[in-house]
């Protein structure tokens, strides 16, 4: 099983717009263990609102990842792999990247900095894009059983 498979979009894009996201993600991981400090607002419900979105971002990931299983990739898979429906996948279509936004999004609030809001901006779109990507491969490899799917169950809850 190969982990990294093919690119939705350009891989320029691709690749750039994960890591943009890693990094909000190592910033403010870095900034609650106050390794980086990054100038903030002094907000106290803030900082709370962001720690409840990284809980529930890790959650939504870790499940997610757990749901797919073997299936879990960087990218398209090259193989044969199974549809798969069940566990968070029977409400959202995409709850590793829900995941992953309320993950980039906490950073954002968090920190209320331009650089770290570019960055995680930049990341969700790059996101919607590579979904988009990706459900044009499962449209045309699981077909009719795809778009039943999709008919009942939203892109993103």
């Amino acid at each position: 099983m190969a982990i990294i498979g093919r690119e939705t979009i350009n891989p320029a894009l691709f690749y750039s717009g994960k890591v943009a996201g890693y990094l909000t993600w190592i910033a403010i991981i870095l900034s609650i263990v106050q390794v980086l400090h990054i100038t903030r607002h002094g907000l106290l419900w803030v900082a709370y609102i962001s720690y409840a979105m990284i809980i529930l971002g890790l959650i939504l990931t870790t499940t997610s990842m757990i749901n797919l299983g073997s299936s879990t990739r960087l990218g398209l898979p090259s193989e044969q792999t199974s549809f798969k429906q069940k566990g968070l996948y029977r409400i959202s279509r995409n709850p590793m990247y829900v995941g992953f936004g309320l993950l980039t999004l906490s950073s954002v609030i968090y920190h209320l900095n331009i650089v770290i809001a570019i960055l995680g901006i930049y990341s969700i779109v790059i996101y919607h894009f590579i979904i988009l990507g990706e459900e044009r491969f499962l449209q045309r490899r699981f077909g009719r059983e795809y778009e039943i799917y999709k008919s009942k169950v939203g892109r993103y809850i």
